[in-house]
C-alpha cells in the first residue's frame, strides 16, 4: 500500500472548471510511478534490468471530480501479480474523507530497450505483497468496438508534448487527445482505455468515433486499420 497527498491546481483544472480526466489520470499515474520508484523489491529489479512495467488498460470511475485547491490523498496497490502482469488499483480521496476516484490499472513488464514483454522471476514475484481488490465494477481489459460504422473518422496531430520519456504518447496524453472529439467528455463519470501498440511521433493516427447509449467509444488507428488504443467514455 502506498499514498500520497497533495492539493488540486490550476494545472489539472479544464473546461467548466472542473478536473481534465487527462489530470486525473495524471494524478493517479504519479502514485503509482511513485509506488513503483519506491518499492522495497521492484524499485532495484527495475534499475537493475533496464525494465518497466508497460500500462496496458485502465478504468476510472468518478464519483466526484475533486474541486480546485482541495486537498486529495492517493491511495495504491496490487491485488494481482504473475511472472508477467500486474493489477492495481488507485483510490483518490477528497478533503472529507470521501471516496472521489475508483481506479483499475494494468501493465506488462517489459524490456525497456527491446519493447517486448518479459517474465519476472517467481522468486522476485513472491516477494511481492498482495492487497484485497477495491469493491467496484470490474470491466473486461478489452474495449469492444460497436458493429457500425463510425459517426466521425479524422487525422489527429501528435505533439512533442504528448511525448513522455518512453518516447511514445504517454497513456494520460490519450485522453487529451480523444477529448476534442467528445463534447461531454468533460462530464464523464467512467473512463477506460485500452492500450494495444504506443504511438510514436511521426505516426500517423486516424481517430473514429462511434456513439453508444451511454457516451461514446474513440479508437485511434494507423491507415492500415492497426489500432493504437481504444478510449471509453460512460455519463
Amino acid at each position: 500500500m502506498f499514498e500520497t497527498d497533495r492539493k488540486i491546481y490550476c494545472s489539472q483544472i479544464g473546461e467548466g472548471g472542473k478536473v481534465r480526466n487527462s489530470g486525473l489520470v495524471d494524478i493517479l499515474q504519479d502514485t503509482s510511478d511513485l509506488h513503483l520508484m519506491n518499492h522495497p523489491v521492484f524499485a532495484s529489479f527495475f534499475k537493475e534490468t533496464g525494465s518497466v512495467m508497460f500500462l496496458t488498460h485502465r478504468q476510472v470511475d468518478i464519483i466526484r471530480r475533486p474541486e480546485y485547491g482541495e486537498h486529495i490523498r492517493t491511495k495504491t496497490w496490487t491485488y494481482e501479480l504473475n511472472r508477467m502482469y500486474g493489477s492495481r488499483n488507485t483510490m483518490v480521496l477528497g478533503e472529507k474523507g470521501d471516496v472521489c476516484i475508483k481506479s483499475i490499472a494494468g501493465g506488462a513488464f517489459m524490456d525497456i530497450k527491446t519493447g517486448r514483454p518479459i517474465r519476472v522471476s517467481a522468486d522476485i514475484i513472491a516477494q511481492v505483497k498482495s492487497y484485497e481488490k477495491l469493491d467496484m465494477e470490474y470491466l473486461p481489459r478489452k474495449i469492444a468496438l460497436p458493429d457500425t460504422a463510425p459517426v466521425i473518422t479524422c487525422r489527429m496531430v501528435i505533439r512533442r508534448s504528448d511525448i513522455d520519456m518512453n518516447d511514445h504518447v504517454n497513456n494520460a496524453r490519450y485522453f487529451d487527445i480523444t477529448d476534442e472529439l467528445f463534447h461531454e467528455c468533460h462530464n464523464a463519470k467512467r473512463l477506460r482505455s485500452e492500450y494495444k501498440f504506443p504511438i510514436k511521433r511521426g505516426d500517423t493516427v486516424f481517430a473514429d468515433r462511434y456513439d453508444t447509449p451511454s457516451g461514446c467509444i474513440i479508437s485511434l488507428r494507423d491507415d492500415s486499420g492497426k489500432v493504437y488504443c481504444n478510449v471509453e467514455y460512460t455519463l
